[in-house]
This record gives structure tokens, C-alpha cells and sequence, in this order.
């Protein structure tokens, strides 16, 4: 502590030479050269990911705690070695899981900018859904037109979460003419 503090305790945050020793514990090479360009590919967490995931369920517990909430909304919201994104740059982009009501992060991961936004929503969802504290009941799902997935969307309508249940949700899809006739056709039988 004395070292720590050597100085004049001005800083309340890491300095920048710090956080990069501390997030490069986070880079696993052995991950990194599975990734193959042209093919999308997230990395297997290592001990420090999971240790982070870790740390968010123990702050969302404490969200929980000082704030206690029944329902949980989940929403979803340039690095020189990344590969090539859809719009022709290297990139890397994120995919975080917001808890609404405690307005926090819950999740997130990052991706390789070719990783479509859709890649593997549904493992994100379980994730993202063991997290959360004790005293949630209900879970809702909101998502743009990244969340428009079969397996996902029957994951949510069937029941199929042990604990949860049936989750409530809001995705955004692409009005395609084939979906315009769909509804249609939908429409039309009520009537």
C-alpha cells in the first residue's frame, strides 16, 4: 500500500500502464491463432474471462441487493490484428448484454469484426441469464434484427429456460416481402 500510494493519492483509477498489464492477462495467443480469416470464431474464455464474468455476477448480486428488481430486460448493445468487419476494415466488435432496470452491463464479449451480430445469440442469452442474482422472476429479451433467429426466439417462446421460464421479448426484423406476406397471411386468417 505504501508503494501504491508513494504519492499524492490524486489517482483514484489504474494508470494506463497498469490497466494494459492487467487486460493483457486477458489475451490467450493460443485462442488467437485458432481464428481463421473468412470464418467467424469468438475464443474460449480463459481463467481471467472467467474470472470477469465472475466479477459481474457478483456486482449484479449487489445491484440486486441495494436495488431489488423482479424483472431483468436484457438488452443488447480498431485493433491493427483484428480481421476484416462487413464493412471492409478491421475491427472488432462487442456484443454486451444490458440489465435495464439496474442499468449495467451484464455481459459482454468481444468479436472479431467478421463474427456476425447474430453469431451464437442464444448461447449469449444463457449466459447473460445465469448471471443474474436471486429475487429476478421474470426476464424479458429486446434485441434489433440481430436477435431474429429461429433457435433463439423458440428458446424464449417455449418455456425452455429451467428457470425462467417463458421470456418475454421485442426483435426487430427485416420487413422482406416474404415477411410482409407472412403477416399478411396471418392477418388474414384472424379476420
Amino acid at each position: 500500500m505504501e508503494r501504491r500510494w508513494r504519492k499524492e493519492r490524486w489517482r483514484s483509477v489504474l494508470s494506463p500502464s497498469s490497466a494494459f498489464r492487467y487486460l493483457s492477462a486477458f489475451h490467450d495467443e493460443d485462442q488467437i491463432n485458432k481464428r481463421v480469416e473468412g470464418k467467424a470464431f469468438i475464443p474460449v474464455p480463459n481463467e481471467h474471462l472467467r474470472g470477469l464474468a465472475k466479477v459481474n455476477q457478483e456486482m449484479a448480486a449487489f445491484m440486486q441487493k441495494r436495488d431489488p428488481q423482479k424483472i431483468a430486460t436484457l438488452v443488447e448493445t480498431a485493433k491493427r490484428d483484428a480481421l476484416f468487419g462487413y464493412k471492409g476494415f478491421k475491427s472488432y466488435q462487442p456484443l454486451n448484454t444490458w440489465w435495464a432496470e439496474q442499468q449495467m452491463v451484464l455481459h459482454t464479449e468481444f468479436r472479431d469484426g467478421n463474427v456476425p451480430a447474430g453469431y451464437e445469440q442464444l448461447r449469449v442469452l444463457k449466459e447473460s441469464l445465469s448471471l443474474l442474482p436471486e429475487g429476478v422472476e421474470q426476464v424479458r429479451l429486446r434485441s434489433d434484427t440481430a436477435g431474429y433467429q429461429d433457435s433463439l426466439l423458440r428458446y424464449c417462446e417455449g418455456g425452455e429456460d429451467r428457470r425462467f421460464g417463458w421470456i418475454e421479448f421485442a426483435v426487430g426484423a427485416d420487413v422482406t416481402p416474404e415477411f410482409k406476406k407472412a403477416v399478411l397471411t396471418e392477418v388474414g386468417e384472424k379476420d
